[in-house]
C-alpha cells in the first residue's frame, strides 16, 4: 500500500515528494504512530489520499475532494460504517461513499471521507463481538474526527466555521459520541467546532444508556430506517427527545417508512445478512426513502452553512 509520512519506505510506496508533500500538510506530523499494515489501496486514489493524526495520535488516511474552485468552501466530513470505506480485496471507495461524495461535491462542498479502519489493520468490524472491538465510535473515532476538523481549518481551500461532521450507521454512532456535548475528545482550545452534524442509522442503545442526559453541542440530523432491525430507530427516537428535553443544540429525527438498514445505498439489493454474534439483519436500497434522505440532507447543510 501507499507510505504516507512517518512510514517506513516500501518499493511499493509514494515517492518521496508525495510523502514529504503530505508531512507538510499533515496535523501533528512529528511524532506519529504507525500500526503497519498491507491491505491494498486502490492506485487511483493515491492522488486524493491525504494522512491526519488522529487526536488519539494514530497516523490515519483519508481522501479529499474538492468542488472546481479556489474560494474557501464549506466542507462535509464523512465517516464510514463498521465495514469500512474501501473494498476487502481491491481497496477501492465503497458505492455508498462515492454516491454520497458526488452529491455533497455537486452542491460545492469540500468532501472528505476518513479512514479511521485502514491504517490500524483493519477492512471490517461488522462480524467482530461489540465487546472485542477493537475500534470503538465513543474512544478512537472522535478522535480521528476532530483530528480531521483541524485538518481541514488549517487548509485555505476550507471555511474553517463551516465543516459538517457526517456519518453512516457506526460512523453515525461516531458522530453522535463527537458531537456529546461533554465528549472528551474535543480539543482545547477549539477555535471552531463542527458547524453541524448528521447521521443515518445510528445504534442508540449504549450510548442512551452510558449518557442518559445527552445533549449534543451542534444542531444534528438523524436518518432513520423506520425498519431497521440492526440499528433499531426507537432508541434514537427517544434519544433526540431526551435531548430536547434536556437542552443543548436542537437534534431531529427523521424515520422512513419501509425502510431497513443502509437504505440510502443506491443499488443494493434488500437482502439478510449475520453480523456480529450470529444476528441476522436487514440490509438494502429503498428508492423512495433514499430520495427523499438525499433532498432532506440538501437541506439540511444549506441551512446550516447559510444561517
Amino acid at each position: 500500500m501507499a507510505n504516507l509520512p512517518g512510514r517506513p519506505a516500501r518499493a511499493t510506496g509514494m515517492s518521496l515528494w508525495r510523502t514529504l508533500l503530505l508531512c507538510g500538510v499533515l496535523v501533528g506530523c512529528a511524532s506519529p504512530v504507525w500500526i503497519d499494515t498491507d491491505l491494498p489501496v486502490d492506485p487511483a486514489l493515491l492522488p486524493n489520499k491525504i494522512a491526519i493524526s488522529s487526536g488519539d495520535g494514530t497516523m490515519i488516511s483519508g481522501y479529499l475532494y474538492r468542488p472546481p474552485t479556489q474560494e474557501a468552501r464549506p466542507a462535509v466530513l464523512m465517516m464510514h460504517g463498521c465495514s469500512g470505506l474501501l473494498t476487502k480485496k481491491y481497496g477501492r471507495l465503497k458505492l455508498r461513499e462515492t454516491a454520497w461524495r458526488d452529491i455533497f461535491l455537486a452542491e460545492g462542498y469540500v468532501v472528505l471521507l476518513l479512514d479511521s479502519f485502514t491504517e490500524r489493520g483493519h477492512r471490517s468490524i461488522c462480524k467482530i463481538s461489540l465487546s472485542d472491538r477493537p475500534i470503538e465510535p465513543n474512544r478512537e473515532r472522535p478522535h480521528d474526527a476532530y483530528g480531521a476538523l483541524q485538518w481541514l481549518q488549517s487548509q485555505p481551500f476550507v471555511a474553517p466555521d463551516k465543516v459538517v461532521l457526517g456519518g453512516w450507521s457506526n460512523g453515525a454512532m461516531s458522530i453522535l459520541w463527537t458531537v456529546f456535548a461533554s465528549a472528551p475528545q474535543r480539543p482545547k482550545p477549539l477555535t471552531h467546532d463542527f458547524r453541524a452534524a448528521f447521521g443515518f442509522y445510528p445504534g442508540c442503545i449504549t450510548l442512551r444508556k452510558r449518557q442518559p442526559r445527552f445533549t449534543a453541542a451542534v444542531p444534528t440530523l438523524l436518518q432513520l430506517g423506520a425498519y431497521d432491525n440492526w440499528t433499531l430507530p426507537k432508541p434514537c427516537r427517544e434519544l433526540v427527545e431526551t435531548a430536547n428535553a434536556t437542552g443543548g443544540a436542537k437534534m431531529t429525527a427523521e424515520s422512513y417508512k419501509g425502510a431497513v438498514h443502509s437504505f440510502d445505498h443506491p443499488t443494493s439489493k434488500r437482502r439478510t445478512i449475520s453480523v456480529s454474534n450470529g444476528r441476522r439483519v436487514r440490509i438494502g436500497s429503498d428508492p423512495i426513502a433514499r430520495r427523499k434522505a438525499i433532498e432532506r440532507i440538501r437541506l439540511f447543510l444549506r441551512n446550516v452553512f447559510t444561517t
